[in-house]
């Protein structure tokens, strides 16, 4: 199997690209890792001025994680999975060099995840938003629950989540989930690369200062917690239950109380 990505450089400004169109760009242990190399690579490099990550397509940035990948799996699986997503989120978080999510299309679960750990977000007008990890019995796992509800507010963060429904690019515009207002496919493209340079030509130091000062407050423990409710969530017998049910494209039906 050949690459999931692919990097394209021009200037100081890289673009990954998430090759996996049929899967909409769903996230798998290859994705993840290869992504994450990428992006560890880019910390060292002096000449890169910003990172834009997007997905290949016109659907979607990315619809989720793989859940191919987890259905049937234990609790430690499931944990080893969920501990690969959130590597790769906090390494773009955490990122020297500012990342900017292009997104068109869907960006569900842990593609919405992963447009929260980036620092930037541009949006087509047709591209949709959500965490509808509740729908299939799991919580999601790759930093959501934390970063969420850093980027809005709580009572939209929850809704959100417990909700599971899916939003627009305007509400996703009004309730602070983008960096500038929803744009056509054509200009939106556009305007990622003309931010993506102008980020691109400021001072490496500078940049970097000011993206350590703003995730001063994020508190890594917290991702420890939330991985653990996850793979339990996931390896529990309603996860699998959602999860088998949405590949077999039916109602899921959970049991009422607690497992």
């Amino acid at each position: 199997m050949g690459s999931l990505i692919d990097t394209a450089r021009a200037g100081r400004v890289l673009t990954i690209e998430i090759v996996r169109p049929g899967q909409l760009n769903a996230l798998n242990s290859i994705v993840l890792g290869e992504i994450l190399e990428v992006v560890n690579e880019a910390q060292d490099d002096d000449s890169l001025g910003c990172i834009v990550i997007r997905g290949c397509g016109d659907r979607a940035f990315s619809a989720g994680a793989d859940l191919d990948e987890i259905r049937g799996v234990d609790i430690e699986s499931a944990h080893t999975f969920i501990k690969a997503g959130q590597r790769t989120m906090t390494a773009i978080a955490d990122s020297v060099v500012p990342v900017v999510a292009d997104v068109d299309g869907f960006a569900l679960g842990g593609g919405f995840e992963m447009v929260l750990a980036c620092h930037v977000v541009v949006a087509s007008d047709r591209s949709r938003f959500g965490l509808p990890e509740s729908r299939i019995g799991c919580i999601p796992g790759f930093g959501g629950t934390q970063r969420l509800a850093m980027s809005v507010s709580k009572p939209a963060a929850l809704l959100m989540m417990l909700a599971g429904e899916r939003i627009d690019a305007d509400r996703a515009w009004q309730i602070g989930l983008l960096s500038v207002p929803p744009l056509p496919p054509e200009v939106s493209a556009a305007e990622v690369q003309r931010l993506a340079e102008l980020i691109a030509s400021g001072s490496r130091t500078g940049v970097a200062n000011i993206l350590d000062a703003a995730r001063s407050a994020f508190r890594a423990a917290a991702l420890d917690h939330e991985a653990a409710l996850a793979a339990v969530s996931i390896a529990a017998r309603d996860g699998q239950e959602g999860i088998t049910s949405f590949a077999e494209r039916r109602a899921p039906v959970f049991h009422q109380e607690m497992t």
